[in-house]
């Protein structure tokens, strides 16, 4: 089953400068992913002829396929069309069907057609043309002797009209009408990158199916792909390959949902269970509290919230505001006891108390981590962990975050409710 191997190039200086997001190539992509293409490269250029002719002149030494978007109106900085053509080595010409489709048009919509805006009827010479029912600008296809270059305007509703319509069919008679792509999206949390990549070994180093890792904050994805010639022989091919990431990482893996997060996949877990928390944070300041309230829009697991300050503490809890004063031994006593008095004032099955310091600046050597303890209170006793580290920038919120909903967990299936 023959493969073809592609790139996007847009086309927009004001992409370049963050004007606008390019959200254009993002859904190309995904069609070309479900269409059995590999993308291997996007690229975006200002409204610059030469170095936009340079992309594409790089491109058709190494892609079957370049998909340009943007740059095909009738104004001065419109230069897609003269970059694909000076690239390929095809003319423009008048295309005089593409230029009776334009003034029908402009007929049609009671607008006076400009002159400029005759330009949109170039198109290189042999290309195929893409006709455009809903815009001005048509696109065309130049097929070269390496590859073959589309031109599609930068209008996202035309861009997808004429990428639907033409070229993704046009695609698929070069790929094979049922070459599909298949992925999935294994979320693991409580294992780091680096340990993944270590258990799963060979598996990162197949050609089809495909195993990948992308790494996000105190969270790291499995990707898994597969190519085959219909959707249901690549759906087995990720099944036989899923069960053998479960294998070595499976006790990591809680969603298969993409954007899914842990907290609330854990929360999920604690409303079924009826279990109630109270909370108390000093150095993370509230940033644990507010990911529990946004993880399920119907459901918050904390019957009480105390940020360390709080009027509401009682005097023996009073030097948790000096916690960066404290000695480690310290700490940890109080978390015991403010996790103790969460659970008596709030009647809710947990009091979880984080106390922890801010670290410690040094100057050009930077920052000590500091620490964090959290006290942990149920029916039966009163724990303590001991979090490595301490702060108050958010990537550090994220991390003792991480560190307590891991404790949650153990906790429910230590207590198999």
């Amino acid at each position: 089953m023959p493969t073809l191997a592609a790139e996007i190039v847009t086309s927009g200086t004001e992409i370049l400068l963050g004007d606008i997001v390019d959200t254009n190539a993002a859904w190309i992509a995904q069609q070309l992913r479900e269409a059995g293409v590999n993308l291997y490269y996007k690229t975006t250029v200002g409204d610059n002829e030469p170095r936009l002719r340079g992309v594409i002149a790089l491109g058709m030494t190494r892609s079957d396929v370049i998909i340009v978007t943007g740059g095909l109106g009738p104004t001065v900085d419109d230069i897609t069309r003269d970059a694909i053509a000076n690239a390929t080595g095809h003319p423009l010409e008048l295309h005089e069907g593409a230029l009776a489709t334009l003034h029908e048009r402009f007929a049609r919509f009671g607008a006076p057609m400009t002159a400029n805006n005759r330009q949109q009827a170039l198109i290189p010479r042999g290309a195929i043309l893409i006709e455009n029912p809903v815009g001005t600008a048509p696109g065309f296809i130049v097929e070269t002797e390496r590859c073959a270059v589309i031109a599609l305007p930068g209008v996202p509703h035309e861009m997808k009209h004429l990428m639907t319509a033409t070229v993704l069919p046009y695609l698929r008679l070069h790929t094979g009408s049922a070459a599909v792509l298949r992925r999935r999206i294994l979320r693991t949390f409580g294992i780091g990158e680096s340990t993944i990549d270590h258990q799963l070994g060979e598996m990162l180093r197949r050609s089809n199916p495909t195993v990948g890792l992308a790494a996000h904050t105190g969270q790291v994805d499995i990707r898994i792909a597969a190519r085959a010639e219909d959707a249901a022989s690549a759906e087995q091919m990720l099944d036989a390959l899923e069960a053998e990431v479960r294998e070595q990482v499976g006790d990591f893996i809680y969603s298969t949902t993409p954007g899914e997060s842990y907290e609330t996949v854990l929360e999920e877990h604690l409303q079924a269970a009826g279990v109630t928390l109270a909370l108390l944070e000093t150095n993370t300041q509230g940033a644990l509290a507010a990911r529990l309230d946004a993880a399920l829009p119907t459901y918050n697991p904390l019957l009480k919230q105390v940020i360390a300050g709080d009027d509401a503490l009682p005097d023996a809890l009073a030097s948790l505001t000096a916690a960066d004063a404290l000695d480690p031994a310290t700490r940890q006593t109080l978390a015991r006891q403010a996790a103790t008095w969460l659970k008596q004032v709030s009647g809710a099955t947990l009091g979880l108390a984080l106390v922890g310091t801010s670290g410690v600046d040094e100057g050009v050597f930077g920052r000590t981590p500091g620490e964090t303890w959290l006290g942990v209170a149920d029916d039966e006793a009163v724990t303590t962990v001991h979090i490595a580290f301490g702060g108050q920038d958010e990537f550090t919120h994220v991390r003792i975050g991480n560190q307590v909903l891991a404790t949650l967990h153990r906790w429910l299936d230590t207590h198999r409710v």
